[in-house]
């Protein structure tokens, strides 16, 4: 197996864990919303998302050396 294929395997690890984790930090988080069923289901992937996409900018945002 070739070092990047290995490097994939182990990020794609990584990502499964971190959702898991942040689905259910999200739910923690929405607790008090009383919202049932699709309108949960919704603001729960909105929340989701955004928390994503504030990872993705935060990585992007900062220089990278080497």
């Amino acid at each position: 197996m070739s070092k990047m294929s290995e490097l994939d395997q182990i990020a794609q690890g990584v990502a499964d864990i971190t959702m898991e984790l942040m689905y259910d930090s999200v739910d923690w988080q929405l607790s008090d919303y009383n919202l049932d069923g699709d309108e949960y289901n919704h603001l729960h992937s909105i929340v989701m998302k955004k928390a994503i996409e504030h990872m993705y900018k935060s990585i992007h945002n900062t220089k990278q050396t080497g």
